[in-house]
């Protein structure tokens, strides 16, 4: 395997309609600051105007920085949503997902402990907390607590079919990829052919 030739592994399919979870809300948040916005403004007020000055952007006669705002975070936290890769580039397992990033080198990993499972039904990967990610039903990203105890790394799409890699600082990886059993044979190639210190 070449070290400048990352390879992906595609992610299992979640359904895209999840991101609905992300957008009611905030259309819904949208729609309500639109309302409050014309609904308080005065007769002779334009419904929308742009200034050279502050606040530079006014609707119905005030500011509607607010409308501007909840539109940027729906199409951002939108296409984080989407944002999802698993590449094997040289020796480092590269897992992005949303807004997060994880490198790890297949050195770090045990192997040996590595499991496809059901977080349904095996409590030791279940997740729990989360203390630094983004979650909805059926999707999860980024740092959480462990049922186990220990802390993780998430990129679930697919609850019923899951690679828990443990790494060696006592975390673990939790990844569904569409042949987890592929992922783990190319890991454990890149981990035999790595020179023994």
């Amino acid at each position: 395997m070449g070290g400048s030739d990352p390879k992906p592994f595609d992610v299992a399919e979640s359904s895209p309609l999840r991101v609905l979870w992300i957008v009611l809300p905030l259309l819904a948040a949208f729609v309500a600051c639109l309302y409050a916005q014309l609904y308080k403004a005065p007769a002779s007020a334009p419904w929308i105007e742009v200034t050279l000055s502050p606040p530079w952007f006014r609707m119905g006669g005030s500011a509607a920085w607010s409308l501007l705002v909840i539109a940027l975070l729906g199409i951002g936290l939108g296409m984080a949503f989407f944002r999802r890769r698993v590449e094997l580039a040289g020796d480092v397992l590269d897992v992005r997902s949303t807004m997060y990033r994880r490198r790890v080198p297949v050195a770090q990993l045990r192997l040996d402990q590595a499991e496809v499972v059901d977080l349904q039904r095996d409590r030791r990967y279940g997740i729990r907390v989360k203390t630094n990610g983004y979650s909805m039903p059926g999707f999860y990203s980024g740092h959480f607590r462990l049922q186990g105890g220990g802390e993780g790394f998430a990129l679930v799409t697919d609850r019923a079919r899951v690679l828990a890699l443990p790494v060696s600082d006592g975390s673990t990886l939790l990844l569904s990829v569409d042949r987890p059993q592929a992922l783990l044979d190319a890991l454990r190639k890149v981990a035999a052919s790595a020179p023994r210190q």
